[in-house]
């Protein structure tokens, strides 16, 4: 089962999707990238990674579960396009951002708000300017309203119902 996600995205020199909200510098670079070529997996910092097991380190206490209810880890969006038409911009950033929509799924923690995911990947952007790298299959629009009323889903998906009653 998978969620409709709404989100921004700061696009990095290359034309690559980065998460808005995050500085990238403490984190290993592929950490934070959202993938061209397939689906971005969740990692966790204070989960123990296969590149964090060099003899003699210790390995980073933590969870198994990615995410998990007594972290911050996971894919963020909002649940709707309202919510992320509310959200400011990031200030952290020169870099352009773009917003869209993700397709979320494996596990999944519901909020108020938005949901935190194990996997997701980008579906569409709205990309007036042309900066997201072509190497991403993905919908491109010019107006959000166009990107709104093509990726509003209806019925169960649109609350994220379905995941709980089921």
């Amino acid at each position: 089962m998978s969620l409709l996600g709404w989100r921004q995205w700061a696009v990095d020199d290359r034309g690559q999707l980065r998460p808005a909200w995050t500085p990238w510098s403490p984190f290993p670079p592929s950490m934070l990238l959202w993938r061209a070529d397939g689906i971005t997996q969740a990692q966790c910092l204070r989960t123990k990674r296969p590149d964090s097991t060099a003899v003699g380190a210790p390995a980073p206490a933590g969870h198994d579960r990615v995410p998990d209810e007594h972290c911050l880890c996971g894919l963020y969006a909002w649940r709707t396009p309202e919510i992320l038409a509310a959200a400011r911009r990031p200030r952290w950033t020169a870099l352009p951002c773009v917003v869209g929509v993700v397709r979320l799924g494996g596990r999944i923690i519901i909020g108020e708000r938005g949901y935190r995911a194990e996997r997701g990947y980008p579906v569409a952007v709205l990309d007036r300017h042309g900066v997201v790298s072509a190497s991403y299959t993905i919908a491109r629009y010019r107006t959000f309203s166009a990107l709104v009323a093509e990726w509003t889903p209806s019925g169960p998906e649109a609350t994220g119902m379905d995941q709980i009653a089921g």
